[in-house]
């Protein structure tokens, strides 16, 4: 767990940073909660696999990193082919904020960019008592799968454009 907690925040700050260059980042300013999101046309997209890349994800991610990429390359294939969709790829809330409602709200302010451009949205959860938050506002399971015989379970679910 030591390992986990020392190397998550440079995995994060990647994914932070990867999403500013790439996709959308909405959130309160201070922080306390952050949603990223893939816009239509870079949802499948995954930056190459070069030797320097390679070398960072391993700094980052140390052994784990194969479990990562096996995750990572079955999160795709169970996501919604094409890129008419806008991906919610995490939502992150400061544990002292939980509760109060500063997730669906920033959720929602993301659905509120798929419907002005008329399109689904589409995430991905390995946490099942987030199914029914999600729900809530308005997504459906599509898929129920395992990254491997043994792992971990995760939920794809979309959420269907709408008309306004």
């Amino acid at each position: 767990m030591a390992t986990r907690t020392r190397r998550l925040p440079r995995l994060i700050r990647w994914m932070f940073n990867d999403h500013l260059r790439h996709g959308m980042v909405l959130g309160t300013p201070g922080c306390e909660v952050v949603t990223m999101w893939r816009p239509p046309g870079s949802v499948h997209d995954h930056a190459p696999l070069t030797p320097p890349a390679l070398v960072r994800f391993v700094g980052m991610l140390g052994t784990a990193v194969l479990r990562a990429e096996r995750a990572d390359r079955m999160i795709g294939r169970n996501l919604p082919k094409g890129e008419q969709q806008f991906y919610l790829r995490m939502a992150g809330v400061r544990p002292d904020r939980q509760g109060r409602g500063l997730g669906g709200l920033a959720i929602r302010a993301g659905l509120s960019e798929a419907d002005a451009a008329a399109l689904p949205a589409v995430l991905e959860t390995a946490t099942e008592s987030n199914v029914g938050l999600y729900r809530a506002l308005g997504f459906e399971v599509i898929r129920d799968w395992h990254v491997a015989r043994n792992g971990p379970r995760f939920w794809t679910m979309t959420r269907p454009v709408l008309i306004k």
